[in-house]
C-alpha cells in the first residue's frame, strides 16, 4: 500500500477539537452497526469536507482503523486544501471505478496514525455512471470488511444526485449546515431527501456559528470559522448564491 502525506493539515483550536471529539462520541452512541458515515451538506460552501476530514482524523487518533473516502468526484478540493502528496504520483477513486486500477492501488496510508485515504486525483465532470456501477458497490463491501470506520465525503445533496446514489451504501449520514447559509426550506427539503434514501440521519452539524453574537454558550461547540471553507460554487453552479439572494 502506497503512502500519502498531507502537508497542510491544520492544528485545530481547543474548542473546535472538542466539538469534533463530541461528534465522534455521539456517533459511538448510535450503536456498533454504524460504521460507514456519509457527510454531506445542503448547498456548497458549508464546510462539509472540513467536518469529514476532522471527524476521520479524530476517529483514527483514538485507535480506530479509519478510512476517508473522497467521493466528491465532481469538485473535490481535498487534495489541494490538505496538500495530498505521494512519491509515486497521486491516483484515486476514479481510477478504480473506471477499471484502470485495483482497489489496493488507490487506498493510501497517511501521516495520520491509523488513518487511510481513498482520494480523488482528477475531477470528473459527470461521475454518475461510476457511482452507479457494480465496482462502487464492490468497493464499499470490501472497505467495510477491512476498516473499523469509513467516513465518506459527498457533494451537497441539493446540488447534484451523487450523494443520493452513495447514501444507500452507508449506515448513516451527517448533515452539515452553515449558519445563515441555507434557508430553512432548503434544509427541510434536504432532510426529506435523506429520509427517502432510508439512510438514518445521525445528526446535524451547525457550522460557522458567530459566537460573538450568539453568546459564549456556543463557543464550546461548532466554532469552525475559516477552517470549514468549502469553496465558492465550483462545478455545482450558482445554486448556493441564488438561495442566499432569496
Amino acid at each position: 500500500m502506497k503512502n500519502l502525506k498531507m502537508t497542510k493539515m491544520p492544528e485545530l483550536p481547543f474548542d473546535v477539537q472538542e466539538a469534533v471529539n463530541q461528534l465522534r462520541v455521539n456517533i459511538g452512541f448510535t450503536g456498533d452497526s454504524i460504521k460507514t458515515i456519509m457527510v454531506t451538506s445542503t448547498i456548497p460552501n458549508e464546510g462539509k469536507s472540513f467536518v469529514a476530514m476532522s471527524l476521520w482524523r479524530n476517529i483514527a487518533n483514538v485507535g480506530n482503523k479509519a478510512l476517508l473516502i473522497d467521493a466528491d468526484i465532481r469538485n473535490s478540493e481535498m487534495r489541494d486544501r490538505y496538500g495530498f502528496a505521494s512519491e509515486d504520483g497521486l491516483v484515486g477513486i476514479e481510477h478504480f471505478l473506471s477499471g484502470k486500477l485495483g482497489l489496493h492501488e488507490v487506498i493510501y496510508t497517511t501521516n495520520v496514525q491509523n488513518g487511510f485515504v481513498l482520494p480523488v486525483s482528477t475531477n470528473v465532470i459527470d461521475p454518475t455512471i461510476l457511482l452507479e456501477s457494480d465496482r462502487f458497490k464492490k468497493m464499499m463491501e470490501v472497505v467495510k470488511e477491512n476498516f473499523d470506520y469509513i467516513v465518506v465525503d459527498t457533494p451537497p445533496l441539493n446540488s447534484v444526485a451523487d450523494a443520493m446514489n452513495i447514501s444507500k451504501y452507508c449506515d448513516g449520514s451527517i448533515l452539515v449546515v452553515g449558519s445563515n447559509n441555507a434557508s430553512r426550506k432548503i434544509i427541510n427539503e434536504t432532510i426529506n431527501s435523506l429520509k427517502r434514501t432510508e439512510t438514518p440521519l445521525l445528526g446535524i452539524v451547525l457550522n460557522r456559528v458567530d459566537t460573538s453574537r450568539r453568546g459564549s454558550a456556543y463557543g464550546y461547540y461548532y466554532r469552525y470559522g475559516g477552517y470549514g471553507h468549502y469553496g465558492r460554487y465550483g462545478q455545482y453552479g450558482r445554486y448556493g448564491e441564488e438561495q442566499k439572494k432569496k
